[in-house]
């Protein structure tokens, strides 16, 4: 068996612990404007203060519950903020590791949230997305996971069942 130079590949594996390593992908950048609303809203939140999320969400706002439970438009969204304020439990949430970012007119946060204070107490993670509105920024989506969420099995619908003697592609 000839035998291979050992030179070239010795070169090459130099070459490649030499090279500079690839740049890391840049972080997103930071928005603390948004993170100041974000907590603004969180406050408003703890105080049950409706005035401010009628202030707040934009009239076509998406608000996606952590059970999975979507309330399109800001009246829904509104409503359901006054049935929540409204209880005899008054709920209390915390938010941390917050990261923000955006470009131009839209930004989001992502955070790990707490809700204590009522009977199924528990965390999650949410993303909420912002729009520019005049000098300031109004929330047009919120996103809610209950932690450690897990997906459910999608059953098929009844049209999606095989045919007898269907044979699977």
């Amino acid at each position: 068996m000839p035998s291979i130079p050992s030179f070239p590949i010795a070169a090459v594996l130099l070459a490649v612990l030499q090279a500079p390593a690839p740049s890391p992908t840049p972080a997103a950048p930071s928005r603390p404007e948004i993170a100041a609303e974000l907590e603004r809203g969180v406050r408003a939140y703890n105080a049950q203060d409706l005035t401010y999320y009628d202030a707040a969400l934009a009239p076509d706002a998406v608000y996606i519950a952590d059970d999975g439970a979507v309330f399109a438009g800001k009246e829904r969204v509104m409503r359901l903020f006054s049935r929540i304020f409204g209880g005899a439990q008054k709920p209390h949430l915390e938010i941390a590791d917050v990261v923000t970012g955006g470009k131009g007119d839209t930004a989001w946060a992502r955070f790990a949230w707490t809700l204590s204070g009522i009977e199924h107490a528990r965390p999650g993670v949410a993303t909420v997305i912002f729009e520019r509105a005049g000098s300031g920024w109004r929330v047009a989506s919120i996103q809610n996971t209950a932690k450690g969420h897990a997906m459910r099995g999608a059953s098929p619908a009844p049209a999606a069942t095989p045919t007898p003697g269907a044979h699977p592609h």
